[in-house]
C-alpha cells in the first residue's frame, strides 16, 4: 500500500489574528470562468474519424496519412493544421460532424477532455456541480486546510431586490444601482419584525442587517480559529454564500450533458451562470464545432422541455405547452384575429380575436368564442416567476466579446437585449 505524503504543495492561507474582511458581491458578478487546457489537440479530428470508421472495412481507417489541404498562406500553427481537419476531405468532415451532433455512435468524444477553473462561486454551488458522476473529475479549494476568514459572500438577486425594495416601503437606506425590477416579496411583516428585534444592533434596513449577520459570522469564525479551533470545524459556522474556487474536468459527452441542463434557465442561477461562462469559453478558445453543439435541452429540441416540472414555471424562451386560455380553456393555436375574414371585410371592421374550436362547440355561441387570448398556466407551481430572476449572459458575450454583460430578468427570458454595455452587470477586462 502507497503511503501518502504531503509533498512540494503551496503554503496554506493563514490569516491568524487578522480581523475578517466582509466582502459582499452580487449575484454573477465575482464569478469568473476559464478553460484552462483541453485535448488531445494534435490531430484530433483524423484520429476521431479514424475510430468513427472502424465498423467497416479490412483494416483500420488511417486519415491521417493524407495529404494536407491547408492554403498556401495559413500558418501551419493553426488549429485545423494542428489538429488534421485539413487533412479530411469534405465527406470525412461531414461525418466528423455528425458525431457531434448525435447521429453517430459517441464513444469516441469520451476522449477529448476541457478543464476549467471556476473562481467566485459559492459552496451551494458546487454542492450540486460535482454530482456529476461519469466522464467528470473535480478538485476543490479546502475549507479543511486554508483560513476562510476573509472569503466573499454572494447575494442572490432575490435578496439584493429585497433590499432595495426596502427603501421604497420603510424609506430605509438603498443599494445602488437600482434595479428596474422589483423583489418577490409579498409579506414584509416576518422582515419587519426581525428589524423589531434586532433594534438594539443599530441595523435600520434589510442591507445593514444582512451585513451585520454576516460580519458577526466572520468575526465568530475568526475568534474560533485564532482560539485553536481547526478551520475543519471553524467552517462549519460559515454559509453556503461564501464563495471558494473548484476545477472542472469532464471530457465532451459530460459537458454535453451537463450543460444540456445547466444551461436551462428555470435551474439555479448560479449553475445557469457558470454554464454560459463555460460555453463562452470554449466557444472562444476551440474550433467551432465544438460549441456549436453544446446547448440547452430545450435550446436542441426548440420546444420548453422542463415546463412539465412543477417546481418553477417556464422561463418563457419557448412556448408553455401547458399553457391553456383563462377564458374558454382552449390552446394558444385554436386563436386566431380573422375568425370571420369575410364578413369583416365586408363590414369594413378590424379584425377580431376568437377560438376556433369554440366556434365550431356551438354554432349560437359566436359572441362566446369571440374573446382575445390570455394565457394561463394548467399545472400548479410551487414559486412565482420573480422568485427565479436567472441572469441571461449577452449573446454578444456568450460568442467571446471581451466585455462580459449580465442581463437581469424577472424570471421571464428577455425579448430583446440591451447594448452590451448597457447590461445590468458589465464586467470590463
Amino acid at each position: 500500500m502507497p503511503e501518502y505524503a504531503d509533498k512540494g504543495h503551496r503554503p496554506h492561507a493563514v490569516h491568524t489574528g487578522e480581523k475578517p474582511r466582509n466582502p459582499i458581491t452580487r449575484g454573477p458578478e465575482s464569478i469568473t470562468v476559464t478553460l484552462d487546457t483541453w485535448g488531445p489537440r494534435e490531430d484530433w479530428f483524423t484520429t476521431m474519424y479514424d475510430a468513427l470508421q472502424s465498423n467497416w472495412g479490412e483494416s483500420p481507417s488511417r486519415s491521417g496519412e493524407q495529404d494536407c489541404r491547408c492554403a498556401d498562406d495559413r500558418h501551419y500553427d493553426d488549429w485545423p493544421h494542428v489538429m488534421g481537419w485539413c487533412r479530411l476531405t469534405e465527406e470525412q468532415k461531414a461525418y466528423v460532424e455528425s458525431c457531434f451532433a448525435g447521429k453517430t455512435l459517441p464513444q469516441i468524444l469520451e476522449g477529448l477532455s476541457f478543464t476549467f477553473t471556476l473562481n467566485g462561486v459559492s459552496r451551494a454551488f458546487t454542492h450540486q456541480n460535482v454530482r456529476t458522476r461519469l466522464g467528470a473529475a473535480f478538485m476543490q479549494h479546502g475549507g479543511r486546510d486554508n483560513d476562510w476568514r476573509h472569503r466573499a459572500w454572494t447575494m442572490p438577486e432575490t435578496i439584493y431586490r429585497a433590499c432595495q425594495d426596502d427603501v421604497e416601503i420603510h424609506g430605509r437606506k438603498v443599494l445602488e444601482p437600482r434595479p428596474p425590477q422589483t423583489s418577490c416579496i409579498k409579506d414584509w411583516e416576518p422582515v419587519d419584525a426581525l428589524m423589531s428585534d434586532w433594534a438594539d444592533y443599530k441595523t435600520d434596513n434589510l442591507s445593514d442587517a444582512i451585513e451585520w449577520y454576516l460580519e458577526r459570522g466572520r468575526q465568530l469564525y475568526a475568534a474560533l480559529v485564532d482560539a485553536g479551533i481547526p478551520w475543519q470545524d471553524a467552517r462549519r459556522v460559515l454559509w453556503m454564500g461564501t464563495q471558494t474556487y473548484i476545477h472542472d474536468v469532464y471530457n465532451y459527452l459530460a459537458l454535453k450533458g451537463v450543460l444540456s441542463k445547466r444551461l436551462e434557465l428555470i435551474m439555479d442561477w448560479e449553475h445557469v451562470c457558470v454554464a454560459q461562462l463555460m460555453l463562452r469559453e470554449v466557444n472562444m478558445k476551440c474550433p467551432p464545432i465544438f460549441g456549436r453543439y453544446l446547448k440547452s435541452a430545450s435550446d436542441a429540441a426548440g420546444r420548453a422541455m422542463f415546463a412539465g416540472l412543477e417546481s418553477w414555471p417556464p422561463d418563457g424562451k419557448y412556448p408553455n405547452p401547458h399553457e391553456r386560455c383563462k377564458v374558454c380553456g382552449h390552446a394558444a393555436a385554436n386563436h386566431t384575429e380573422d375568425l370571420f375574414p369575410v364578413a369583416i371585410e365586408a363590414r369594413n371592421e378590424p379584425p377580431q380575436t376568437g377560438c376556433e374550436v369554440c366556434l365550431r362547440s356551438s354554432a349560437l355561441g359566436i359572441e362566446k368564442a369571440m374573446h382575445p387570448y390570455i394565457g394561463k398556466d394548467t399545472l400548479p407551481r410551487t414559486h412565482r416567476p420573480e422568485q427565479n430572476p436567472f441572469w441571461v449572459l449577452h449573446p454578444d458575450s456568450v460568442a467571446g466579446h471581451r466585455i462580459i454583460g449580465w442581463v437581469a430578468t424577472n424570471g421571464v427570458y428577455p425579448t430583446e437585449f440591451p447594448a452590451l454595455t448597457e447590461c445590468a452587470i458589465v464586467i470590463q477586462p
